[in-house]
């Protein structure tokens, strides 16, 4: 009697929380997707540097499928004259001497436990005035913090469409950044005590109602 009623309890189950028939689950895994940036603003003198710097490395799978890894850095160089903006009465911020922004498929080079990482890249990219330029980056992050770890759950139905499943496994760690970046006639340095390091990996489980299409909530598209 007792296995019977666990049977017909786990029927229940099945009832409950099985895709309707005909319906195929989309599934998504972020194998892992590793990020360091960095911010660096400095004035010596007169001269006010700006760094902006993001670049990562990850592996996306569908199941079944195969593995795709992919890395993209992008970085942001703007050089400003303080003295020359407050002379002539100019925005705050001065007048802009040079300014550069590029972004490569280069990947970060990162260990699992988010303690050290670099990227040592040439990128393609504009100037201020939209010609072309190359951008020479080359940055170290050193881990300073403990190692922070958080998950994220969440289950979303969307009426008459189907529903979506999602979990995330966080680590993040604060961080030290040493960059050297060099474009156009400048060469500039400079070091960001706040930057993070961050790790992700995540599953994403989209199941559409039968007849449905275009169903990608897994990617931001509902249906």
């Amino acid at each position: 009697m007792k296995r019977h009623a666990a049977i017909l309890a786990a029927l229940a189950l099945l009832t409950l929380t099985a895709p309707p028939a005909g319906a195929q689950p989309n599934i998504y895994h972020t194998i892992y997707s590793s990020h360091g940036s960095a911010n660096v603003d400095r004035t010596d003198g007169c001269e006010r540097v700006e760094i902006f710097l993001s670049s990562s490395v990850a592996a996306f799978a569908s199941q079944p499928g195969p593995v795709n890894k992919q890395g993209l850095t992008g970085v942001f160089l703007r050089i400003s004259d303080v003295c020359a903006g407050l002379a002539a009465a100019a925005a705050p911020g001065g007048s802009v001497l040079f300014q550069a922004d590029g972004q490569s498929l280069a990947p970060l080079t990162i260990d699992p436990r988010l303690e050290t990482a670099s990227i040592d890249a040439e990128l393609p990219g504009t100037d201020g005035d939209g010609n072309p330029v190359t951008i020479r980056v080359s940055a170290s992050w050193t881990g300073v913090g403990p190692l922070e770890h958080s998950t994220v759950n969440s289950h979303e139905l969307f009426p008459g469409v189907g529903n979506v499943s999602a979990t995330d496994n966080n680590l993040r760690r604060a961080a030290v950044a040493t960059v050297s970046v060099a474009a156009g006639p400048y060469s500039v340095s400079g070091t960001d005590p706040n930057a993070v390091l961050e790790r992700v990996k995540s599953r994403c489980v989209e199941v559409a109602r039968p007849g449905v299409e275009e169903f990608f909530p897994c990617f931001g598209f509902p249906g």
